[in-house]
């Protein structure tokens, strides 16, 4: 329970020289020492309640700290999310062992301006423009779950597809690539992640059953992409 991480915090800040308290006008943990001023905000696990907590303690105070339990996993991309928004409003964050009761400031309450994480990400940056500048069709619907994305990458594939199908259902690798302008058709073949295509010989592939049936669900988005446009149909 969140009393349980009161005491072991709170003895961690006294051993530093300050006066502490729980729950002055609704502050969990505060403290003073000389002119300085600390709010605490304890939670099991750090959430968005928590993070709104302490965001709304800053109006107050300079420092402020969440403390938690100390996560099972605290490699999980779910948990360095959390830290990222916490570096980003100047949030501290202190964790506490549930077995030996031990305190960690894993980090002070000191913000981390944006440009420091925009300069660490310029490779994701370029590989979300990269994607959007070679989609064609740019017809996905946002904020959906459980339906297939079209990506650049089936894109290619649908148009090798089509084009296959268009060779009577089976050729050559550099036929196929001729025809639907795209230079790594025989890759996209050989990789075969939908399971559209089947190698007969040396560099010669044909239309599966998976195949024809992706001709007919992906009809629309074929028909928009040989007509070269990202319209609506």
């Amino acid at each position: 329970m969140e009393k349980d991480l009161f005491n072991p915090i709170k003895g961690y800040f006294e051993k530093q020289g300050f006066v502490c308290d729980g729950e002055v006008e609704g502050i969990d943990l505060y403290m003073e020492k000389g002119e300085e001023q600390i709010a605490v905000e304890l939670k099991v696990s750090l959430d968005f309640r928590s993070v709104q907590q302490a965001a709304l303690r800053q109006k107050m105070f300079e420092k402020v700290y969440i403390g938690i339990f100390k996560p099972k996993s605290m490699k999980s991309t779910s948990f360095y999310d959390k830290l990222y928004l916490l570096n980003r409003l100047g949030i501290g964050l202190i964790v506490v062992s549930k077995r030996s009761k031990q305190v960690q400031v894993m980090y002070e309450p000191v913000v981390t301006e944006l440009s420091v994480y925009q300069k660490r990400n310029v490779r994701k940056k370029k590989v979300v423009q990269d994607e959007f500048h070679r989609r064609r069709t740019k017809n996905n619907i946002g904020g959906v779950t459980g339906q297939k994305l079209i990506t650049s990458y089936r894109e290619d594939s649908l148009l090798v597809l089509d084009a296959l199908t268009e060779l009577e259902g089976c050729a050559k690798a550099s036929e196929v690539s001729k025809l639907s302008t795209i230079k790594n058709a025989r890759s996209i073949m050989y990789r075969n992640p939908y399971g559209w295509f089947e190698q007969k010989g040396d560099g010669i592939y044909a239309v599966t059953d998976a195949g024809y049936a992706a001709l007919e669900e992906f009809e629309d988005t074929i028909y928009l992409l040989k007509r070269g446009t990202n319209g609506s149909i």
